[in-house]
């Protein structure tokens, strides 16, 4: 191999014999590098490849003893390469860590687009990736064309880098970043700027200590960015309220597994959204004043929310374009499945049904008959004994199933189930 000096193509799944990468200067693709404590393993090795197009996955960086070795790698010489993704091992055991050092020394090509740092250990990442900026030989370059950070498993870092300058970043992902309690402070000045003037996506996922977007100001989506289109909140226990400010465009506002939220104060002002999802926030109790004339919401569910004791009473008059439902359980204090007064308004439109229900509810809300539309109802989890009679006439639908519904048999499910209907199931059985 040693002879293929002009070998532009390579991809090896298996450790690389030693000495061979560093002298195949005419490559083009090397999809990824594993650092060993090796001679001819090391990170030294990728000096002299600048030529290397698209994606880089360097792992193992845990095994780099220093700064002044990283830096030996010439990463800013690659400039062509689009993606670089760095990853440390998070069981590695013996000398201690030196994860600031080795990422101070891997300063990226300037016009790199996506970057992805995995199990980082530092409390503070490096000064270019804080000002996510390069220095080389004293001249600061900015990181101007990056348009997609993901952050994994850096779980002791304190802050986040500094995106307020990267004009063209649209995708942000954090994950696992325990110590984390807010995603900036605010400056000297009392200024609460926006998190970035750019960014479309956020997902916030496993953040144990997360209280805050903005240290002192609103948790709303305009204090991430004025143009955010999505946002995903996973099991972020501590954020206990949303509050969003007006006219806003966000799109898509899914929110999972976060036990301290409260109170979606307001999301009158989201009149673009087209998606909302609430799962397992077991300490909400109230989702107030919902977006008024938002008929661009297509998608709606809040599931598993067992301190909600009841729906927004105006939901079914605002979001009348919905096609997919999903609600329930909520509350055990309460009798039955609340009421779905005003969903008739939906009838032209909604086509999934799904309800969540405990055993001591007997019975599915009635007004579940009046949408004409319907093609789709699933019914989870309650008590019912028999089929009610109008659901019979409902000669729209075409799949029918009932999950977990024990007082139920499949000669009951038969028996309920419109003629229509081309998939009737009792859990996982045809009836």
């Amino acid at each position: 191999m040693r002879n293929l000096i002009s070998l532009r193509y390579f991809k090896c799944y298996k450790n690389i014999p030693a000495n061979i990468v560093g002298l195949l200067t005419s490559l083009r693709t090397l999809p990824s590098f594993t650092v060993l404590r090796k001679k001819g393993h090391g990170i030294e090795e990728l000096r002299h490849l600048n030529n290397l197009v698209g994606s880089l996955y360097i792992s193992h960086l845990e095994n780099v003893s220093s700064k002044e070795k990283a830096v030996k790698a010439h990463l800013s010489r690659k400039k062509k390469l689009c993606e670089i993704e760095f990853n440390w091992c998070v069981d590695s055991q013996g000398s201690t860590r030196v994860d600031k050092e080795v990422l101070e020394g891997l300063q990226l090509p300037a016009d790199l687009k996506i970057l992805t740092i995995t199990s980082f250990s530092g409390d503070n990442f490096p000064e270019w990736v804080i000002k996510m900026a390069i220095n080389i030989e004293g001249k600061e370059t900015p990181l101007d064309k990056l348009v997609s950070l993901t952050l994994y498993d850096c779980r002791s870092c304190l802050s986040l880098p500094m995106l307020e300058h990267l004009p063209h970043l649209r995708d942000l992902v954090l994950w696992n970043m325990e110590d984390l309690t807010c995603l900036r402070s605010s400056d000297v000045t009392g200024s609460t700027k926006s998190l970035s003037p750019s960014l479309r996506s956020l997902g916030l996922y496993n953040m144990e200590r997360l209280e805050k977007w903005i240290d002192g100001a609103p948790n709303s989506s305009k204090m991430i960015s004025p143009v955010l289109e999505k946002l995903v909140i996973e099991n972020c226990p501590n954020i206990i309220l949303l509050d969003e400010c007006p006219l806003h465009p966000l799109v898509s506002l899914s929110i999972f597994y976060c036990t301290g939220l409260a109170s979606i104060k307001s999301i009158q002002g989201l009149t673009s959204l087209k998606s909302l999802v609430i799962g397992t926030c077991p300490s909400l109790s109230v989702i107030a004043n919902l977006p008024n004339e938002c008929h661009s919401l297509k998608t709606l569910s809040i599931r598993h929310c067992t301190n909600l004791t009841s729906l927004p009473h105006e939901m079914f008059d605002y979001f009348t374009f919905l096609n997919e439902l999903e609600l329930g359980p909520f509350s055990e204090e309460v009798d039955s499945f609340p009421s779905l007064q005003g969903i008739e308004n939906l009838r032209n439109h909604l086509h999934s049904l799904t309800l969540y229900g405990v055993d001591q509810w007997e019975s599915i809300p009635e007004e579940i008959q009046h949408l004409t539309s319907l093609t789709q109802l699933y019914i989870f989890g309650f008590g019912i004994r028999e089929v009610p009679m109008w659901l019979t006439n409902m000669s729209s639908i075409q799949h029918l199933i009932f999950y977990n519904c024990k007082g139920l048999n499949k000669e009951t499910v038969r028996r309920g189930a419109p003629q229509e209907a081309t998939v009737v199931r009792l859990n996982d059985e045809e009836c």
